[in-house]
């Protein structure tokens, strides 16, 4: 009555087959390993061998995703503590500097970005730099930094006569270029500490031992002896407005986002003086711990 079958209708035929005998097979397994052996008591769920092939799998310890936020409050934590003993007085003059930064350098500032293109302003950042080379040449060979204080007085004599006093970097074309050093950094190196930390009126953060070095570098300067105590205010103020008009964004951008500013900007000025010791104390070849330099032996100020 019926005829042999044809490929076409045995293929789904044994598809069918093959399927109900697999399944069957599986089931069958999974009654195996999901019964335990008579008076074995299971303590946790037994994988099936089929889920895992090659065998059990514990679980991998993950570690933590980095955040931004927290490992630089962590890091932040772990900094030592900035010696401040007289920080409610400076705290009142720190004050007191912002209302005058708000009331007359803000807008001076304000004023002189939108009078004075980028590019001169830039000039002008040169020329009162290049006037401190002499500051810079002195404090060098007080470190033995013979290199950098030659480098300073050739990038020095270059900018003040071919770059017209430093309105134009002619130095830079020769690959020389100021080293900036000071005597606060001088006297860090020869083991003197920073002493407490001071808030100077106007004139902004400082420490013992820098605020001593500031005014030692003004007797390291040729100009001192020359110009007029009026001319001389005329010329630190024109620094401090060129200074504070590279560095208002981010001073802006600080305070308004920084729950205690005071204590930011000791921070951030501790870092920076830090820096800048390391990088001379490298140049010295004295690395990083003050105690490996022979004349590291100075008390605290």
């Amino acid at each position: 009555m019926y005829g042999p079958l044809s490929h076409r209708q045995l293929l789904p035929i044994m598809v069918i087959f093959l399927t109900v005998v697999a399944h069957s097979a599986g089931a069958e397994g999974l009654d195996r390993v999901e019964s335990p052996p008579n008076g074995v008591e299971v303590t946790e769920p037994i994988q099936p061998a089929a889920a895992f092939p090659m065998g059990r799998i514990d679980p991998v310890p993950v570690e933590p995703e980095y955040d931004p936020l927290f490992d630089d409050y962590d890091e932040a934590l772990e900094e030592p503590e900035i010696y401040d003993p007289l920080e409610p007085g400076n705290r009142a003059v720190y004050g007191f500097n912002r209302q005058v930064d708000r009331f007359v350098f803000g807008p001076v500032t304000s004023t002189y970005r939108k009078a004075v293109p980028g590019s001169a302003r830039r000039s002008i950042r040169r020329v009162f730099l290049n006037l401190n080379a002499p500051i810079y040449m002195m404090n060098n060979l007080l470190q033995l930094r013979l290199l950098d204080a030659v480098e300073t007085l050739g990038a020095f004599t270059m900018n003040l006569t071919f770059g017209i006093g430093g309105l134009f970097d002619t130095a830079d074309g020769i690959r020389c270029e100021l080293k900036p050093a000071d005597f606060g950094q001088t006297m860090a190196l020869f083991g003197v500490g920073a002493g407490p930390y001071l808030v100077i009126p106007v004139l902004g953060p400082t420490t013992t031992r820098d605020g001593i070095g500031w005014v030692i570098d003004r007797a390291f300067h040729p100009l001192t002896y020359v110009l007029g105590i009026p001319v001389q205010l005329m010329w630190g103020g024109g620094h401090g407005v060129a200074y504070r008009e590279e560095v208002a964004d981010g001073l802006a951008a600080l305070q308004e986002s920084s729950i205690d500013s005071y204590a930011v900007m000791r921070s951030a000025y501790a870092q920076a003086r830090d820096r800048a010791i390391s990088e001379a104390r490298a140049e010295r070849g004295l690395g990083s711990d003050p105690e490996e330099d022979a004349f590291a032996q100075a008390p605290e100020l």
